[in-house]
């Protein structure tokens, strides 16, 4: 292995600026601006040991705690590598809110430090929090998942902040609240802990942004979870293999101008229920006949759920006029080219 250097800082500094400019397309101008931008900000905070009990954690905007890593820091527990832990506080407020740095906070605390280094900024910006832990975890080993952006942009909603992505995110928020579906990653519903308040959640974010980027408004992604909903009220999940293959044809209803009746999405589900009962099946054997149909081919949920679901209502001699992407869709159900044991029928015999 080759020999790491200790070298010195501002050497190292100069010759990253050159490589910024020769191969990163860093131009002096955008340093120029960058450099007068960071002389205008606000100046950096003081560290100061801070007695634990004014400390806070606001879990609007972090990530929830993970019993480990605590565990971890305090086995190998070293004073001297304990950074100061980032935090800000409201001038007039007699509490202060960690945004960065819980665990090793925790862990002091349990260990039974009554203070800890702190570095707290003082702004009148209710956003701060939201804003910083997001700078400071959105890059990195372990980047925010999309739960922890969608939580974040409902706390600066409510502080006030009225940029599209907040917005969107309260409107989409508002659909699953309405519904009594809570929305929510698998590992928080399984905690007893963190489980929603609902019989019924929904779990893929990025499929529920989908849904509201297409209608703005709200009413397509409140349409797709309540058809589900009720058609398939035993189930805890709202599946999400028979979410996207509802906002695909949705989609592409939309780009060809085909214009389908008000409860179109009820009626399709009632359809595909004569044949699966579950709407977890109706994922499960959409992916066994894509795969018979597309034989090493990569899974392309929109596509092969919106194609499979129509073709199957077809089969079942329904009467909606569903879009689909052309014949190399096609999942061959309409064909007669079933895969084996897709059907019950097929099951029993």
């Amino acid at each position: 292995m080759a020999k790491r250097l200790t070298r010195k800082l501002t050497d190292v500094a100069k010759e990253v600026e050159q490589q910024l400019k020769a191969h990163y397309n860093v131009t002096q101008k955008d340093l120029d601006n960058w450099r007068t931008a960071a002389r205008l900000s606000q100046p950096f905070p003081i560290s100061n040991m801070i007695g634990t009990g004014v400390l806070w954690i606001d879990y609007e905007v972090q990530r929830d705690v993970l019993h480990k890593h605590i565990i971890n820091i305090m086995k190998k527990w070293d004073s001297r590598i304990c950074s100061p832990v980032s935090a800000c506080t409201i001038p007039g407020n007699d509490r202060i809110d960690a945004y960065d740095g819980q665990h090793r906070t925790i862990a002091a605390l349990i260990l039974g430090f009554e203070e800890i280094p702190c570095a707290v900024v003082e702004t009148t910006d209710p956003n701060f929090a939201s804003f910083a832990f997001e700078m400071l975890n959105d890059t990195g080993v372990r980047r925010l998942n999309p739960g922890d952006l969608h939580r974040n942009a409902l706390v600066r909603y409510k502080n006030g902040s009225r940029d599209t992505k907040n917005v969107l995110a309260r409107t989409m928020q508002d659909q699953f609240d309405a519904l009594a579906i809570d929305l929510q990653d698998k590992g928080s519903r399984a905690s007893d802990n963190l489980r929603g308040d609902h019989d019924y959640f929904f779990s893929h974010f990025k499929y529920a942004q989908k849904g509201i980027e297409l209608d703005p408004k709200g009413p397509t992604l409140n349409a797709i979870l309540a058809a589900i909903k009720q058609v398939f009220p035993l189930q805890e999940e709202i599946d999400q293999g028979v979410f996207i293959g509802l906002y695909e044809l949705q989609r592409l209803s939309r780009e060809y101008n085909i214009t389908l009746p008000q409860c179109w999405m009820i009626e399709l589900l009632e359809s595909l229920k004569t044949t699966f009962k579950s709407s977890h099946l109706v994922h499960s054997k959409a992916k066994v006949q894509w795969e018979h149909s597309h034989p090493g081919a990569g899974w392309v949920a929109p596509t092969a759920m919106a194609n499979f679901m129509r073709e199957l209502h077809m089969l079942n001699k329904g009467k909606l006029n569903l879009p689909t992407h052309g014949t190399g869709a096609a999942v061959g159900i309409t064909a007669g080219n079933f895969a084996p044991g897709l059907f019950p029928m097929q099951e029993a015999a």
